[in-house]
């Protein structure tokens, strides 16, 4: 455990480079090399050698492509989670397409890891906002724990300003705390200086924002409540195929993609006490799916 033992959670979410929203309409997924294998087995070589356990939000198309994959995850004793099926975001989907999802994650989970139940979901794209709130629902209904996918920022694409910065459970509108609410929410980490939210957790942001101002923000936010860090493993690798894409979209897609993200990665594992996300909340049902399964949290 690093010496300063801020609590963490570190979420990976598992996805080929062409389910990112940027990216998706650009790529003929017949002709692509999606780079799953070389993009993460040297992540989980890393988290292996720093014994640190993470909870992977998986896209279920790929444990039906990668199943040994899979099962090294789980039997490495990190938290296995929901990244829908196809990871199409949520304003996409109606109630009952995003149903089906999640059915079709559960029996491709089941397939490879019989007796597995996922607890954790994050939406792609972070797109569970407020008219999106409905999908929280769904995840109760569907005997899930608790949601991460709520981002208190405002952007283009997604974000739900206003809400709290650490774990709570959200009413519909979700800014406010409902303790009758059926499903934690473990918002994205922020850390907020007077009227600012600025993003420290990851993705883009830890790619593009001076790292000691991702250190200091996720040092002071910790001191409130556990941080959540998140990643997917298509930013370590050094051969994630460059697009043609508009000067905005790959500096967002490409900056700092590699060798600096691994850099910082681990910088952050030198400095943290992570863990996964279920571990961290107080969730009164059964154990979280983990490879190395107990009989309570």
């Amino acid at each position: 455990i690093p010496p300063t033992s801020m609590q963490a959670a570190l979420s990976i979410d598992l996805e080929s480079y062409w389910h990112a929203e940027l990216l998706r309409r650009h790529v003929d997924r017949s002709r692509a090399d999606d780079r799953v294998l070389p993009a993460t087995l040297p992540l989980l070589d890393l988290l292996a050698e720093r014994e640190v356990r993470a909870t992977f939000f998986i896209v279920g198309e790929l444990i039906e492509q990668y199943p040994a994959l899979i099962r090294r995850i789980a039997r490495e004793g990190h938290e296995i989670a929901c990244h829908t099926y196809t990871h199409r975001p949520l304003w996409e989907l109606s109630e009952r397409d995003f149903g089906i999802e999640l059915e079709r994650f559960r029996e491709a989970l089941g397939r490879v890891l019989p007796g597995v139940t996922p607890r954790g979901f994050r939406a792609p794209t972070f797109s569970l906002v407020p008219t999106t709130a409905w999908a929280l629902g769904v995840l109760a209904r569907n005997g899930y724990a608790y949601d991460s996918s709520v981002f208190p920022i405002r952007t283009p694409l997604y974000g739900v300003p206003g809400c709290p910065a650490r774990p709570y459970r959200p009413a519909p509108n979700l800014i406010d705390h409902d303790p009758a609410a059926p499903i934690w929410e473990w918002p994205m980490t922020v850390w907020r200086i007077g009227p600012i939210a600025l993003p420290v957790c990851g993705g883009f942001y830890l790619r593009v924002l001076p790292m000691p101002l991702i250190l200091l923000g996720l040092k002071r936010a910790a001191r409130r409540s556990p941080v959540v860090v998140y990643l997917h493993p298509w930013e370590l690798d050094d051969q994630t195929p460059r697009l043609p894409l508009s000067p905005r979209d790959r500096f967002i897609t490409y900056y700092h993609i590699g060798a600096e993200m691994r850099r910082r990665l681990t910088l952050l594992l030198n400095r943290f006490d992570f863990r996964p996300l279920g571990e961290h909340l107080p969730l009164n049902q059964p154990s979280a799916a983990r490879g190395r399964l107990s009989p309570s949290l």
